[in-house]
């Protein structure tokens, strides 16, 4: 009877050896092991490039809104409130797919005069940006240096914000500020007349 269970116990043990010993030459379950490595990382990639490409086409249309709605404005010489007001809606177009509603505008009308002083003629917006300070008309503001050798102009100046809040963010990363100004010079006058802006 011992000698059966020392052999059983042998016998055990000669497979355990054999089974450690063929370890490094067995190759099943490698697979299995490398997809199971390898699947979150291309997750994660997959995730990061589809908000990469997202925020990219949000940035651009961005960009284009600002462009547009600035242009739109100085095409006009004498404009309303509502007028201005209705010239936002166009963003909602602009923005297709992305939602609209999260779009921060600003037209504003800055006035250099005589001596290089730009101040605030008129400005109207659309929707609030935490962030931003509101404008007053008679404000002094600071142009860029582009702007520093002109004089006794007005420049429309259209600023547009949006925060995108990521996909696959999971709470990490918080809205990212996306926005452009753009310049424009009025096409038909001096200026644009905007009472009540």
């Amino acid at each position: 009877m011992i000698i059966g269970r020392l052999d059983r116990l042998r016998f055990a043990m000669q497979r355990v050896f054999d089974a450690a010993a063929n370890l490094p030459r067995d190759k099943r379950g490698v697979a299995a092991v490398e997809f199971a490595i390898v699947v979150p990382f291309i997750a994660i990639l997959y995730m990061g490039g589809s908000d990469a490409a997202v925020a990219l086409a949000i940035n651009r249309k961005i960009h284009n809104a600002a462009g547009t709605i600035g242009d739109l404005v100085g095409q006009v010489e004498v404009a309303t409130p509502s007028q201005i007001d209705s010239l936002f809606d166009v963003t909602a177009s602009l923005m297709q797919p992305y939602d609209a509603s999260k779009v921060f505008l600003r037209v504003t009308q800055v006035k250099i005069d005589a001596n290089g002083k730009a101040t605030v003629d008129w400005t109207r917006s659309h929707n609030a940006l935490v962030g931003t300070t509101p404008l007053v008309a008679g404000q002094t503001y600071d142009l860029p240096t582009e702007f520093a050798n002109e004089k006794g102009i007005y420049v429309l100046m259209t600023d547009a914000y949006y925060d995108y809040v990521t996909l696959g963010g999971f709470g990490l990363v918080g809205p990212i500020k996306m926005g452009e100004t753009s310049y424009h010079t009025p096409r038909l006058g001096d200026k644009v007349v905007c009472s009540g802006c």
